[in-house]
């Protein structure tokens, strides 16, 4: 199953140089024999992911920060039409 929306937000699909040249990197991991180069590899990739993940959080955090900022102005906006509408006793 692959997601192709979230929070109303297209994911594409990766390029296919960039799907390469990941795939021709897990080759290469796969092939070396030097487990202690392979350990630092793995355990840079694992603290880089947490930067990341925060990274990501924080952009979605503001994101849905602005979503509501907008939604928000939105409804104040129909509320005064609305308002002015019985006000005037327009239909």
């Amino acid at each position: 199953m692959t997601i192709k929306k979230f929070l109303n937000i297209e994911i594409d699909d990766p390029p296919a140089e960039l799907e390469l040249s990941v795939e021709l990197r897990c080759r290469e991991i796969m092939a070396s024999n030097d487990v202690d180069s392979i350990k630092r590899y793995c355990t840079h990739l694992i603290r880089h992911q947490m930067k990341q993940d925060v990274f990501l959080a924080s952009i979605l955090n503001r994101l849905i920060e602005l979503e509501a900022n907008l939604l928000t102005k939105k409804m104040r906006g129909t509320r005064r039409v609305s308002r002015l509408k019985k006000f005037f006793h327009i239909p």
